[in-house]
């Protein structure tokens, strides 16, 4: 069987052990805590690394080529802008010019409706004068077809031989 105290007795040691390397003794805490400082200056000169990568490829963006497309985009909207005036100003002039037209065919049917009227006053009085004049007519008309009969009937009562 294995012996653990021996074990734990060589791993309690450890911590005291040293090893020399380039005239220098190094315990077991300090080799690690070199490592550690080794590892996160290079750790930090990689990020560096990365971070100069990214700074140069802004810096090396064609500034020119995204203002020529901001003026272009400036350049469409005022011509939206414009355009869309435009169509304002088209449907303004097209609703004023369409009640001008509604204004003048509501004159022109009020003018026409005066002159119906006014014809259908002048027809009305001719007809009335029309009508009185046959009813007058009439009248004497009848006056004398009474008297015409009157007097035959008179000459007939008035005959000896009808009796």
């Amino acid at each position: 069987m294995v012996d653990t105290t021996k074990i734990a007795d060589g791993i309690d040691g450890l911590a005291d052990r040293q090893i020399k390397a380039g005239g220098m003794k190094l315990t077991a805490g300090s080799i690690l805590a070199i490592f550690a400082f080794l590892s996160t200056i290079g750790s930090g000169l990689y990020g560096g690394l990365l971070m100069w990568q990214k700074i140069e490829e802004v810096a090396g963006l064609d500034l020119q080529e995204y203002q020529t497309q901001m003026e272009l985009m400036d350049a469409n909207i005022q011509q939206t802008m414009d355009y869309t005036r435009e169509i304002k100003t088209g449907l303004l002039n097209d609703i004023l010019g369409i009640e001008r037209q509604a204004d003048r065919t509501e004159d022109m049917v009020r003018e026409i409706e005066d002159k119906v009227r006014e014809m259908i006053d002048k027809a009305e009085l001719r007809f009335e004068t029309q009508r009185n004049r046959i009813s007058s007519t009439q009248d004497i008309e009848m006056k004398d077809l009474e008297d015409k009969l009157t007097k035959k009937l008179q000459r007939a009562l008035d005959n000896p031989l009808a009796d």
